[in-house]
């Protein structure tokens, strides 16, 4: 109910820099464009350091004593798809086998992540573990600066929270980050993968069927009848993918890309005034 009637920041975080944005209050018309300012942050700093790069960042900001929503970027995390463990019969047990599988996959050690989860008892849930020294220096800088995080999520949670009413049974929806792209792949209504993929510097709409053709094939999948992008889609899938058929839709954009649609709309307006 709180974030209802209040408005907060929205807080989008990557190995090296922030970018902040107002989210306005739900019975408050917002702008259509709005421009996402960003700045340096270093997540490798210690505790120390990073709060005091944390609070630079805040100071000059008119909002900075309020509620954060955090969006992590999906290379911060780690993801994975746990079917429900035979002969569970609590959640300390569905959590036992997560940490196991993180283990397993990852190579690390559980008790340095914290994990969490859309627990399901009859089909597969979506893990996310996310480190628990960047989680204290965020909330250690957050508390120090004033501020109360209202939420905290992946890239990829924050973005299908906002697209899953659009979904189809059999539909893949891949976030797209300023390096890399998170997928999430569905058969028969249950999530079968999520996979963090890196994106080349150039990347076109051939390399992107690759991807899906590839983790089709690798996973026994059947190819999406449909596929919702979300994030910050490469101008290149856009002009192909999108406009070649229904298939491919364009569920939600970016925030950084509204500072590209912010620009080309004041230059046509600019160009129409002269």
């Amino acid at each position: 109910m709180l974030k209802f009637f209040c408005s907060s920041l929205l807080v989008d975080i990557n190995a090296r820099q922030i970018c902040i944005s107002q989210q306005v209050a739900k019975f408050r018309r917002s702008p259509e464009f709005e421009v996402v300012p960003s700045f340096p942050l270093d997540i490798e700093l210690d505790a120390t350091d990073f709060g005091l790069q944390w609070q630079s960042v805040f100071t000059n900001y008119p909002d900075r004593k309020g509620l954060l929503e955090i969006v992590l970027d999906d290379v911060l995390v780690k993801f994975f798809v746990l079917a429900p463990p035979s002969h569970a019969q609590s959640l300390k047990d569905f959590h036992a086998a997560a940490q196991m599988r993180l283990e397993t996959l990852f190579n690390v050690s559980s008790d340095d992540w914290l994990i969490s989860a859309d627990w399901q008892s009859n089909k597969p849930s979506l893990i996310c573990a996310i480190p628990k020294t960047l989680l204290a220096k965020i909330s250690g800088a957050s508390k120090k600066s004033g501020q109360r995080i209202l939420s905290l999520q992946p890239r990829f949670v924050w973005m299908w929270n906002q697209c899953k009413q659009r979904f189809l049974t059999d539909a893949w929806f891949v976030s797209v980050g300023e390096k890399a792209m998170t997928l999430g792949t569905f058969q028969e209504g249950s999530l079968r993968l999520v996979k963090t993929i890196l994106l080349p510097e150039a990347s076109d709409d051939v390399w992107l069927r690759t991807q899906l053709q590839r983790e089709a094939m690798l996973h026994q999948l059947n190819p999406p009848t449909q596929l919702l992008l979300a994030g910050r889609i490469p101008t290149t899938w856009q002009y192909s993918l999108l406009r070649q058929t229904s298939q491919y839709q364009l569920a939600k954009k970016d925030l950084a890309d509204s500072n590209t649609d912010a620009n080309a709309l004041l230059k046509s307006r600019v160009g129409a005034a002269s």
